[in-house]
């Protein structure tokens, strides 16, 4: 079997383990500390009372929180501190790039709204063999744990 190496990082495809659930929800929960902090302080400095309004800032702020960050280092805040990458599925590429950052993230965000679909993305690597989300699957990515 022909092993692929990651060209950013030199990591052979299959050396490092996929990220397990647990892992992956202990590094969601602080990112999503982090960016609700940034939501609030924006939303004080802002001055937006609308709950709606505040609503779509943390989904902007979310955005551009993960966008940026995997898009660009392969990894959030969170990612950093539980030591996951995301990484392409089939080259095992990191950092995935702004395009499969932006699917990654507008995927996640909209699949917030709706609170079963939300459930749904958060438990989908409990029974996928890759342990993927389904914004991970919409982007074509894995996360990996090294």
């Amino acid at each position: 079997m022909e092993r692929r190496v990651n060209r950013t990082s030199h990591v052979p495809i299959g050396v490092v383990p996929l990220a397990s659930w647990g892992v992956r929800a202990v590094g969601a929960t602080a990112d999503a500390v982090v960016i609700g902090v940034a939501t609030y302080l924006i939303d004080v400095a802002a001055g937006i009372r609308a709950r709606t309004g505040y609503l779509y800032l943390d989904l902007a702020v979310g955005f551009v929180y993960s966008f940026a960050l995997v898009g660009f280092w392969g990894h959030t805040l969170g990612m950093v501190w539980m030591r996951l990458d995301a990484v392409d599925a089939v080259e095992g590429r990191t950092p995935i790039g702004p395009a499969k950052a932006a699917i990654r993230s507008l995927a996640a965000g909209l699949l917030t709204i709706i609170p079963i679909t939300a459930f749904l993305d958060l438990l989908w690597p409990l029974w996928d063999g890759r342990n993927q989300t389904l914004h991970d699957k919409a982007a074509g990515t894995v996360v990996l744990r090294h």
